[in-house]
């Protein structure tokens, strides 16, 4: 169990940032889950639940999302239900338990980056946006290889446009973290293929999407193509996990058809 010092509640991003830069030791709090599962001990636990960042808003152009919105709210959210083959929905719902996703936040699951997210290889495939408060707008494919480490995540956008999509993923069992997670796109016959927990932050995979694109499917030239970006973890061996990645995107454009 992790322990702090003080607790603040901000009235403003900008009283929010000031206190965060502090101390590195004063620290932003989500749902707190992976803090829980800690035991360092912290200076200040900053609540930005005074910042109307709880939103889910459509317009023509755009979704976004504030950053304290939680899991539970983006899986039950009725234009979610609909958008991009409910894309969004179908896979949260397999996030760990209706519990953790009822208090869960995407902000701090996001800006964490964490490898294992069934939602971050979502915005990637998405072209999806992070606003921060220092370091501005940028793509949420830039933002997860960047060095940004201390800084607050406003809010999520995702373009809206209403794309063929899948994601699917792999677990050893149904509310495990997942051993590989497959998204995929298909836009006027143009493929985009994203792959998560490889074991690595999500990643675009341009020359395999390139290569359906052009030629189709063809299991042992994606194999052959796959060395560097897929890596070896606890769960199971890098050639194993190369199987595993090419099985789970051969089933992802078989359902996406």
């Amino acid at each position: 169990m992790f322990t702090l010092r003080d607790y603040a509640s901000p009235n403003n991003l900008d009283e929010a940032y000031e206190l965060l830069m502090k101390s590195k030791l004063n620290r932003i709090l989500g749902g707190c889950h992976f803090l829980k599962a800690g035991s360092r001990a912290y200076n200040v636990g900053i609540d930005l639940n005074k910042l109307d960042l709880d939103y889910i808003k459509v317009s023509e152009n755009d979704i976004r999302v504030g950053a304290t919105t939680t899991y539970a709210e983006l899986e039950h959210n009725e234009f979610f239900k609909t958008f991009c083959n409910g894309i969004v929905p179908k896979s949260i719902k397999k996030i760990v338990s209706t519990q953790l996703r009822n208090t869960a936040q995407i902000g701090a699951s996001v800006f964490s980056k964490y490898a294992f997210s069934d939602f971050l290889p979502i915005l990637v495939l998405l072209n999806a946006k992070v606003s921060l408060y220092k370091n501005g707008i940028m793509t949420v494919e830039e933002f997860l290889y960047s060095d940004i480490e201390r800084d607050i995540l406003i809010e999520i956008i995702i373009p809206n446009v209403d794309v063929d999509c899948i994601q699917i993923a792999n677990r050893i069992c149904c509310k495990d973290f997942p051993n590989a997670i497959v998204s995929v796109s298909n836009t006027d016959g143009k493929y985009r293929v994203v792959f998560g927990a490889r074991p690595q932050k999500a990643m675009v995979m341009n020359d395999i999407s390139d290569e359906i694109t052009k030629n189709g499917f063809d299991r042992k030239k994606i194999l052959s193509m796959l060395d560097e970006e897929i890596g070896s973890n606890h769960k199971a061996q890098k050639e194993y996990r190369k199987l595993l990645f090419v099985g789970l995107l051969q089933k992802a454009l078989g359902e996406l058809k």
